[in-house]
């Protein structure tokens, strides 16, 4: 299995987050996942990875959302306060993380980026996630997310 699964491993085992493994069929979409492992939507944290531009700056960021929202391109920029933010491509996404599409966790630290977290996910118990692979899932508390990552809390729409 890839790196990626393996460093957000050691960054949950590191500082002692408790979380259960789950090993599943190849599940990169949203409803994929939902038939696959049957959870809700709103317990999915979907990942985006956004490259954002300000003033003789640019960069990237994790936006975690629950899975039946989508992104406001708009209300992010204003968020970070960018000239102009887009996602970014999957060549970005892999240098910068080590995950494909799909694969990319709900954490920002852990690749000394920053995480922009929709509110809506603490309200959920345990959110599930692909943690660096389509065929393995982490479950986890949102608060220990929140805990460990300390993000930017939002609600999209």
């Amino acid at each position: 299995m890839g790196e990626a699964k393996e460093k957000i491993k050691d960054y949950f085992d590191k500082n002692k987050i408790i979380y259960e493994e789950i090993n599943h069929e190849p599940a990169g979409s949203a409803e994929e996942y939902h038939n696959t492992l049957g959870t809700r939507y709103e317990q999915q944290a979907k990942a985006l990875f956004v490259r954002y531009k300000k003033t003789g700056q640019k960069g990237f960021i994790v936006v975690a959302l629950p899975a039946q929202k989508q992104a406001d391109l708009e209300k992010i920029r204003a968020l970070t306060r960018a000239k102009e933010v887009r996602l970014a491509t999957e060549g970005q996404l892999k240098e910068v993380t080590g995950c494909n599409f799909g694969e990319l966790p709900p954490l920002g630290k852990l690749f000394g980026l920053q995480l922009f977290m929709d509110e809506d996910l603490l309200k959920e118990e345990k959110i599930y996630f692909n943690a660096g692979d389509l065929t393995y899932s982490i479950a986890v508390s949102p608060r220990s997310i929140q805990e460990l990552e300390k993000p930017t809390l939002f609600e999209m729409d």
